[in-house]
């Protein structure tokens, strides 16, 4: 609260007539009363009436949103609550809020859970929104590796079955399940000019590419890139099938076309590291080592991270030492010896118990340290082949670490809901009650002390109903009331607990200081101090000790006072001490009103005959807010019986699938280990081998250079042998001239 907000509110709490001095005029203050409690009312039941017309789509609104946001576990919550409510299936949305909560527990890692929304779907929707249900379905089927649900549901979709998205889809479904021929059967129906065929076409050209028909596959390559047609990933599609071409050129031989493909996949295709990479080994194999070497710098500048990174700077060293860049060459291979030595080392270690290592990774899964799952070690990634096998295992750790987290996060907010449902208290303190039950508590209150007020003064003494009336006081009667009560409370307690800090920081600094103190009196370094100049020094250390002594007290006290404010909530929120003392009174007036009807004055009569109609429609009003209390209650522990049985389901899968993917990830490591360790062996002797063969040629270069400088030596005294031998002639002498 602002203190501007603050100063309002006290004024208002300040000027209430139930605080004021009594007013005689009670009917005044019960037609206030009804006038108050009529508002609150008609806006709880106008409020009613809007919320039951626009839930659904305010439902699927705020679940796209925290979807959209990427808050895919309350998404889910919203969907769920959506999907779950019969009275709603057909509804416009109703299928969209289908499509999205599967979306979102694929997001979570629920694979099974959104499997199950997902055939639903297939056999109940209708447009779009199946087909791509579909679609995801498929990838669902890819992460839990369970085809035969899947395949049962997609053969028993008859209206489905003949459309493209439907042979389309088949065909991709057999092809991830390796079923090549029932592939071929119903991606080769697909005949048209649509989204289905295109994709269909290029789905063929890598059966084709698989059975080694490469003609055949590069021609089916060049309709899908050909294609002008766009839908949803069409880049992606046309990107695919250039790449796919190039390969094709490559694996042929036909290096310029396939350098020609390369190159028309742009910088901002996702594919276009591995572009860089392919290119540059095509170039190689061209012998253009210059162009190779800008594919392969242009790489590791832009990409260092790919996981072609550590291959190419190995190719790099090997272009340098072709290029004569001898000394640059030399420092690559060094690099990656010292890098892969220590590697080496560990895996040779490793690799001579290979099936203990088998045993310990299954169980390191199977206990839920996924953490510390190393199929192949991390260094080794990238440089060399690890096999698509570890892959798989490794998004199937992620998968169980998420459902992991997902089932502990769930099973924690499932257990917080029901201790919060257990509590009507906190129901009625939700946004969408608490105005209402606080509006419908202060009219209650004020209505029952009025009455005590007019009662007394007309009926004279009332000691029935005096204790009831005087704690009931103690109450606030207002929301301002209760607003500025709380004000107080939370600024008195932060008062308390920046005094309670200060008095830690003193009480320690006295501790300290009486420690050190001590210390040294024992260290023996007041051998030289006289008696006098002892003792003053221990007195200092009691004075502290005493003072210390103090601190503690009066920092218990505080805390003392602290934990009272912390445990004092709005005294509203008590409602078993309130409840109890409002029935009381009630019940004391109810009967004294009885008793003194008969011979009460018209005064006396005429406010007894308006509070007992005014405490009447409280009571039905608290009759229909405890009926829509009720049925919130009811539908939050719905959902909330209903999460449990999804928590528990998968509890119950993720313990199976612990166990299934501690038996591949074992069996995985142990077929990849020894070939990942002898690929690095290879990689570090390759390294060594290439260190040798840079220093051989530095020497063959330096020989040549020696041979060659000794043939110009001898060819110029050769020459110059020539020239003396002319000179001699020319001159008369023979050469052969001797002194006597």
């Amino acid at each position: 609260m602002t203190h501007r907000g603050f100063k309002t509110g006290l004024l208002f709490f300040l000027t209430w007539p139930w605080l004021a001095e009594a007013s005689p005029d009670y009917e005044g203050r019960l037609d206030a009363l009804e006038t108050q409690l009529l508002e609150v009312e008609s806006d709880f039941l106008q409020r009613g009436a809007n919320r039951s017309d626009v839930t659904l789509d305010e439902r699927l609104a705020t679940g796209i949103e925290l979807y959209l946001a990427g808050d895919h576990q309350r998404a889910s919550y919203i969907f769920m609550d959506i999907v779950e409510r019969d009275a709603w299936r057909g509804q416009s949305g109703y299928q969209t809020a289908e499509l999205y909560l599967a979306r979102s527990l694929y997001e979570n890692g629920y694979y099974r859970l959104s499997q199950r929304y997902l055939i639903d779907l297939l056999h109940t929707g209708h447009g779009s929104e199946r087909t791509d249900g579909v679609v995801l379905l498929l990838q669902v089927a890819q992460h839990t590796g369970d085809w035969a649900e899947v395949n049962a549901a997609l053969s028993d979709v008859g209206d489905f079955s003949q459309t493209p998205a439907y042979l389309y889809i088949m065909g991709r479904s057999m092809f991830l399940q390796g079923d090549r021929a029932l592939a071929r059967e119903s991606l080769d129906a697909l005949r048209g000019e649509d989204e289905w065929s295109v994709k269909a076409q290029y789905l063929l050209g890598v059966l084709d590419t698989q059975d080694g028909e490469y003609d055949s596959a590069l021609r089916r390559f060049e309709t899908v890139s050909g294609s002008s047609l766009s839908f949803r990933g069409s880049d992606a599609v046309h990107e695919l099938s250039i790449l796919a071409r190039a390969r094709l050129y490559y694996e042929q031989g036909q290096w310029s076309q396939a350098v020609d493909c390369y190159q028309q996949i742009p910088e901002s295709s996702p594919y276009f590291p591995m572009v860089l990479y392919e290119m540059g080994w095509t170039l190689v194999r061209q012998e253009d080592y210059a162009s190779a070497q800008q594919s392969f710098e242009l790489l590791l500048l832009a990409h260092p991270g790919d996981s072609h990174a550590l291959e190419t700077r190995r190719l790099l060293a090997d272009i340098k030492r072709e290029l004569g860049q001898y000394e640059e060459a030399a420092v690559s291979y060094q690099t990656i010896v010292n890098e892969f030595e220590p590697v080496m080392a560990r895996m040779e270690t490793e690799s001579a118990d290979l099936e203990k290592r088998r045993a310990e990774l299954q169980q390191i899964v199977e206990s839920g340290k996924f953490d510390q799952v190393e199929l192949v070690p991390d260094s080794a990634r990238g440089m060399v082949a690890v096999g698509t096998d570890v892959g798989k295992v490794e998004t199937m750790l992620t998968s169980l670490r998420e459902s992991d987290a997902n089932t502990s996060e769930s099973e924690q907010i499932v257990s917080e809901i029901r201790g919060i449902l257990s509590d009507e208290s906190n129901i009625r303190s939700m946004p969408e009650f608490r105005k209402y039950a606080s509006q419908s508590d202060s009219v209650h209150l004020n209505t029952l002390l009025t009455g005590y007020e007019f009662t007394r003064e007309y009926g004279g003494g009332f000691p029935e109903g005096e204790g009831y009336a005087s704690t009931l006081s103690l109450f606030p009667r207002t929301s301002q009331e209760r607003e500025i009560q709380l004000v107080l409370m939370e600024s008195a307690r932060d008062e308390r607990e920046g005094r309670l800090h200060r008095l830690k920081l003193q009480a320690d600094s006295m501790e300290h200081r009486a420690k050190l103190m001590k210390s040294w009196i024992s260290s023996g370094k007041t051998d030289s101090l006289t008696s006098e100049e002892k003792a003053s020094l221990l007195a200092q250390i009691g004075e502290l000790e005493s003072k210390l002594e103090a601190l503690r007290g009066q920092q218990k006290r505080v805390e003392s006072k602290l934990t009272q404010l912390r445990n004092t909530s709005n005294l509203m929120g008590e409602r078993s001490e309130y409840k109890r003392h409002v029935e009381g009174l009630e019940s004391a007036l109810k009967a004294r009103w009885e008793r003194d009807y008969g011979g009460a004055s018209e005064g006396y009569r005429r406010s007894i005959d308006r509070a007992r109609g005014l405490l009447a429609h409280v009571s039905s009003f608290e009759t229909q807010l405890d009926a829509r209390i009720q049925a919130r209650v009811a539908d939050l522990t719905r959902q909330l019986e209903r999460e449990a049985v999804f928590v528990e389901a998968e509890k119950t899968r993720y313990s199976t699938m612990k166990t299934d993917v501690g038996q591949a990830a074992g069996a995985i490591s142990l077929q990849y280990w020894q070939s990942v360790y002898e690929q690095v062996r290879e990689m570090v002797l390759n390294a060594d081998l290439g260190m040798v063969d840079i220093a051989w040629l530095q020497k063959d270069a330096r020989s040549k250079a020696l041979s060659m400088t000794l043939e110009e030596r001898k060819k110029e005294r050769d020459v110059l042998e020539q020239d003396f031998k002319q000179f001699l002639q020319e001159s008369g002498e023979s050469g052969d001239s001797r002194e006597p």
